[in-house]
């Protein structure tokens, strides 16, 4: 966890974008200044970093495989319920099955105690 916690102090505490320009409080973003233009040689707007370049689109295989997985839909909560009762869940989807109930739990409680 506290590599973690360092990580995430040190991309704060990196410049990402230019400061506001002196006397606008507020910056308006206008999206990119091209639309629709995608090349097939680099990732467009992946680079994050000013004056970073984009890196280069590799071969599938290049990829680690996790990432092909973040790809795959969840579960919808009927299904969670329905393999809960079933054949059990991982702790993930366990998880995100109890998150989602206790949610339900507090809305109709906050729905019960608005009425009264």
């Amino acid at each position: 966890m506290q590599g973690l916690r360092a990580r995430i102090c040190a991309l704060a505490a990196q410049q990402l974008r230019a400061p506001l320009p002196a006397g606008k409080s507020k910056v308006v973003d206008r999206g990119p200044a091209k639309t629709g233009q995608l090349s097939a040689e680099v990732v467009t707007g992946v680079a994050i970093r000013k004056g970073e370049v984009d890196p280069p689109i590799l071969a599938d295989s290049e990829y680690p495989a996790w990432l092909f997985a973040l790809m795959k839909p969840e579960p919808s909560v009927a299904e969670l319920e329905r393999m809960y009762s079933q054949e059990g869940l991982e702790l993930h989807q366990m998880k995100r099955l109890f998150r989602y109930k206790n949610k339900m739990r507090i809305k109709e409680n906050n729905a019960a105690s608005a009425k009264k």
